[in-house]
């Protein structure tokens, strides 16, 4: 009995998140019409926009509470609870609102542009359609989309199964990111055997049960984890080749691993930077004899990515940097065996769930809301960083 009501409360703060997510739902959206519902949600108006000073404040406390339930279920719980308590808190965040980006509705209304005004998001704009219900809630309507043609074919699906209404393509949106998640749970494992990592069972849990993982996964419905889980999967199929296979198998080998992280790439162009480790894997898995810091430099490959994937998150174009671009580079965690890379992307995970506290305090996007925004990633990063390394023998039954 004490050990249920321990795991229950460890998933209070994800449940008091999905409950304050709906202050921050968009006033021209109308979820549900139910009065009980409706009665509710004008009282989290008042506090999403209204106020705002409680509203970052309740929400960093949130934050806090998540990080800290997370470090117990790492520290106190078994694999099965574990694995259990991840389903729950899926669940908890698939039913929350997008309250940290309106990516996912961007997501839909491409689908929505491909299926019910043929229309082209790439060259087109959802401005294009103002008498759409849709725009009124969306954000970024006066661009085409930033992402790939290979993530509007998949956006498709989930729309499709919500037959164009919003609500069911919406959920099933969230749905389809268990599908990703589920994927990357998978070829992470498989990368472990081919590797043959030291301490998986405990390393895994760093990635999957990273609360800006989840939040950004299956709260804010972003679609990186597709793209990471692809990109590992053509690690797979490049560590499955070997010399003494046959040419056959080999070539398809090869061919898969290219293919895979072509339509990786073809979601968000960032793992084409990962094309130099996939072709240096199947370079030195083909070659019997290759210089020795050639094959000393393979043994790395989890670092090398992780900050190659890194290295975008200090451009413009990210605002230095999006919290959800952090699941690049923590999707290796699993594999990195160089202590303070580990540490570090740790630190900057648990720094950039913060990052949106400007915003929901400002309710803007202004330059000075930016600063601050960068300046709680970098600058808390590093600070987390510094605490962690400091704590590092208390840590490190959880993080080692």
């Amino acid at each position: 009995m004490k050990r249920a009501l321990f795991q229950l409360t460890a998933l209070l703060p994800f449940i008091g998140f999905m409950i304050y997510s709906y202050t921050q739902v968009d006033p021209n959206l109308v979820i549900s019409s139910f009065p009980p519902y409706l009665n509710l949600q004008q009282q989290l108006w008042q506090i999403g926009y209204h106020q705002r000073d409680f509203s970052s404040v309740l929400f960093a406390v949130f934050m806090v509470l998540i990080t800290v339930s997370v470090v117990s279920v790492l520290r106190f719980f078994t694999e099965r609870e574990k694995k259990r308590f991840l389903i729950c808190a899926i669940l908890v965040f698939i039913f929350s609102h997008n309250a940290l980006s309106h990516d996912i509705f961007n997501y839909l209304f491409n689908a929505r542009m491909v299926v019910t005004y043929q229309t082209n998001p790439h060259t087109h704009i959802a401005l294009e359609f103002p008498s759409d219900d849709w725009t009124r809630f969306m954000h970024n309507t006066h661009t085409p989309a930033p992402y790939g043609y290979g993530w509007t074919v998949l956006s498709l699906l989930p729309y499709a199964v919500g037959f164009g209404k919003f609500n069911p393509s919406y959920y099933a949106m969230k749905i389809f990111m268990v599908g990703g998640f589920l994927l990357m749970w998978w070829t992470v494992g498989k990368l472990a055997k081919l590797n043959e990592v030291k301490n998986f069972q405990t390393l895994k849990w760093l990635f999957f049960l990273n609360p800006l993982v989840l939040i950004e996964t299956f709260s804010s419905g972003h679609n990186d984890i597709w793209m990471m889980s692809l990109a590992l999967l053509s690690y797979v199929f490049a560590l499955k080749i070997q010399r003494k296979n046959s040419l056959r198998r080999n070539i398809g080998y090869i061919v898969l691993a290219v293919v895979v992280l072509a339509v990786s790439a073809s979601i968000k162009f960032a793992t084409v930077l990962l094309a130099p480790v996939l072709i240096l894997l199947i370079i030195t898995r083909l070659i019997i004899k290759l210089p020795t810091h050639l094959e000393r430099l393979t043994e790395w490959w989890p670092e090398i990515s992780a900050i190659l994937l890194f290295l975008p998150l200090f451009a413009d174009r990210s605002q230095q940097f999006h919290p959800w671009y952090l699941i690049w580079s923590l999707s290796f965690l699993p594999f990195i065996r160089v202590v303070w890379i580990r540490y570090m992307l740790i630190a900057f995970s648990i720094a950039s769930l913060f990052r949106y506290f400007p915003y929901l305090y400002l309710g803007d996007y202004t330059a000075q809301e930016l600063t601050q925004e960068k300046m709680i990633t970098w600058i808390g990063g590093i600070l987390v960083f510094f605490v962690l390394m400091l704590c590092r023998k208390q840590m490190s039954r959880v993080l080692e």
